[in-house]
């Protein structure tokens, strides 16, 4: 199938309107309820049968799963659904993504027509030992410091003849778990009757991604596994046996990983997934599936066939995210604190966060959820090959905690507000630069694949790797925190002296990297390597060009320093912007990258060289090297362009729309002929002294607010406030 070729089913007609496939005992289709009361001809058709349309009853007009035993609990989801998927609370989820409206329809690959809710609600199989009590508060202290009340215990313990651990962990049994939570873990089974079509999804995350933290191989014996054990049952979607399947996965939930050192990764891996299931892979699963259809385009060939309905992309992606924070809350309830516990928060975050508004408080509170299980669990200290510990899961351990202390900072400089982990307590350890084939080896194997790196831990066939992402963005966040530091911070003493210390650590980062880690400026897109590389190495230029551009802005609002070095820097950024943008094509199938660019690097930049040029044009000279004014507008229009492009669907809609009115809006005073503009404009440069300083010298929260002032569509420049 192409792109192109789509069939006859993605027509309006189509998504509006489709046929309930549900049968009754006799074999002849279902009926809905005003129909069947009536003892009317119905003809069986979705969200609205076209009697009831024709009578004025859509709102009764709702397929009843069991007619013959009691009313439906909820309204069809056409006429009432929040977005909501089973997993969630009938209460409205204030840190819902913007575009979860009323009225959008769940779609039936999920749900189908017969919610498994409804099935358990009359199911009397459960085991009754499972419904005593709730899970009791306090089992899993976590990580405990030198300063923790039981410092002085742990310490003397085993001198005394107590053995090592912790004291407060007291196992769970089957008698913790009510019959609520078995009801809302199969829920969560039911969504898994579609799991050979989340492998497609699997596969294709993978061959373009090459993943965020957990990695292919593991991944994919996961859900290979999961399936070829309990195919037959998710199949089925019996609701005893779905009862029974979600009580085994909550008891393997509730047993500790039982890993060691000498634990190899095909072991770790089969001891949570088949037989051993458990909530946190169910969770990373859908995290990988979400993610994913956050990253393609509407129309992607994966997300329609000839044969079956076409999927709806981002309720797709929402349904996913449920599921997952459904699995994120189960392990929160009985304070389960692991490795597969953190990779899946870590999974489910990068999907919360594409699918919520860019700067948004509930991205903000989700790193923050993920920064304290990372502590709580101790991967800010030492993270070393030991007795308990294989080399797989250190290397694993290494890479989660510098991602998400990379990702703590570019946050914060996001928003404009300090960073949560900091470099005094923390101890960054960079993981080899192994590709997932070699972190998952052992013996021979893997001596021979890290004989191959060089004496930094990069490899040295000039392959990236996910790893070798973590590398360079774990340094980049340990320089971005001490412009931090400088920028938002209170005691700011020889800032011009720190400043150039910390360019100087930047630059010469920049130059140790490995040759092949290093954008070429005469071929910055070679067609000849991978979308996914050609990304990542534009990144890498970025991030360093946003050092020094961070510093400079720092610098002329503290410092008072001259502009000239700010232009020269924001315009090697417009360029590498350009360069994804006018590549778009190439990337189309990395959505999530492309709107972090734009969003992080491109407005930012863009807006210092329309100001520029603003003023150029309005006053008797530059205020260094002039900027090109017909390359300019050519390279703003082209943006602008880009920005407008940008659907409201998107989590960053609302920044880019605001950016592209304001560049509009500059753009059309520079072209426009009118000699009051001109007028205007001089004089206030004359009347506001500030008119002449550059307006972007803090941070980006600081830019961001800024331009929330800007009201684009007043007459003049003169009445901007």
């Amino acid at each position: 199938m192409t792109r192109t070729g789509f069939p006859a089913r993605l027509r309006t007609s189509h998504e509006t309107r489709r046929m309930n496939t549900s049968y009754r005992r006799n074999g002849k289709l279902q009926s809905c309820e005003p129909c069947r009361k009536g003892k009317l001809r119905c003809d069986h058709m979705m969200p609205t049968c076209g009697r009831c349309a024709r009578r004025n009853k859509a709102e009764q007009c709702i397929y009843h799963p069991a007619p013959l035993t009691r009313a439906l609990p909820t309204p069809h989801p056409s006429e009432s659904d929040s977005g909501q998927s089973p997993v969630s609370d009938p209460q409205v989820n204030e840190d819902s993504p913007e575009f979860l409206s009323a009225g959008q329809p769940i779609n039936s690959l999920f749900f189908g027509d017969l919610g498994i809710r409804n099935a358990v609600s009359r199911s009397g199989s459960l085991n009754e030992q499972t419904c005593i009590r709730s899970p009791n508060s306090h089992r899993n202290t976590g990580f405990l410091g030198a300063t923790s009340y039981s410092a002085i215990l742990s310490e003397n313990e085993v001198n005394i003849g107590i053995g090592p651990g912790n004291a407060e962990s007291i196992p769970y049994s089957s008698s913790t778990v009510s019959r609520i939570h078995i009801q809302k873990g199969a829920d969560i089974l039911f969504l898994l009757k579609d799991m050979p079509i989340f492998n497609r999804f699997i596969e294709r995350w993978f061959s373009l991604s090459k993943g965020i933290v957990v990695i292919e191989p593991m991944v994919k014996q996961w859900a290979g596994s999961l399936w070829l054990a309990h195919h037959k049952v998710l199949e089925s979607q019996k609701p005893e046996r779905l009862l029974q399947l979600s009580e085994s996965v909550w008891l393997n939930t509730l047993k500790p990983l039982g890993f060691n050192g000498k634990t190899v990764p095909q072991e770790f891996v089969a001891m949570s997934t088949g037989e051993h299931l458990r909530w946190e892979v169910v969770g990373i699963i859908f995290s990988v599936v979400g993610m994913l259809a956050m990253t393609l385009l509407d129309g992607d060939p994966i997300f329609c066939t000839h044969d079956d309905e076409p999927l709806d992309r981002k309720h797709f992606a929402l349904t996913a995210w449920d599921a997952s924070e459904a699995c994120l809350a189960f392990c929160n309830e009985f304070d389960i604190l692991n490795d597969l516990y953190i990779w899946m928060l870590y999974e489910n975050t990068v999907l919360s966060s594409s699918l919520h508004p860019k700067g948004s408080y509930a991205n903000w509170r989700k790193s923050g959820e993920l920064n304290n299980a990372l502590l709580a669990f101790g991967l800010h200290q030492e993270i070393k090959v030991d007795d308990e510990t294989p080399f797989f899961i250190t290397e694993f351990r290494k890479k989660t905690f510098v991602s998400a202390y990379s990702n703590d900072k570019y946050m914060a400089t996001f928003v404009g507000r300090p960073p949560r982990l900091s470099h005094r307590y923390c101890l960054l350890q960079l993981p080899l630069d192994l590709n997932d084939n070699q972190t998952m080896s052992n013996g021979l194997d893997l001596d021979n694949a890290i004989a191959t790196l060089d004496d930094e831990g990069w490899n040295q066939r000039g392959t990236i790797h996910r790893c070798t992402f973590a590398r360079i963005f774990a340094q980049n966040a340990r320089i971005r925190e001490d412009i931090l530091e400088i920028s938002l911070g209170v005691l700011q003493e020889d800032i011009v002296l720190r400043a150039e210390t910390i360019e100087k650590r930047a630059i010469q980062m920049w130059e140790n990297l490995p040759h092949f880690l290093r954008i070429d400026p005469q071929n910055s897109w070679n067609i000849k390597r991978a979308p996914v590389e050609l990304l990542f190495l534009v990144y890498i230029r970025l991030e360093n060009l946003n050092h020094q551009f961070l510093l400079q802005r720092t610098l002329i609002k503290q410092a008072s320093t001259h502009t000239a070095k700010l232009l020269v820097i924001a315009r090697d950024i417009f360029s590498n912007v350009l360069t994804i943008v006018n590549n778009r094509d190439s990337i189309r199938d990395f959505q999530i990258d492309f709107m972090l660019i734009i969003c992080t690097h491109g407005l930012p930049s863009s807006a210092v060289l329309a100001v520029e040029l603003l003023r150029q044009e309005q006053t008797s000279g530059s205020t260094g090297q002039p900027l090109p004014r017909s390359e300019t507008v050519q390279d703003l229009s082209v943006f602008v362009a880009c920005l407008g492009s940008i659907r409201p669907d998107s989590g960053s809609y609302s920044i880019c729309e605001r950016g592209c009115k304001f560049l509009k809006c500059i753009l059309d005073t520079i072209l426009s002929s009118a000699p009051a503009a001109t007028s205007n404009l001089s004089t206030l440069a004359v009347q506001d002294p500030s008119w002449s300083t550059p307006l972007f010298g803090g941070n980006d929260g600081d830019f961001m607010r800024w331009l929330e002032t800007m009201e684009c569509e007043q007459e003049s420049w003169t009445n901007f406030s």
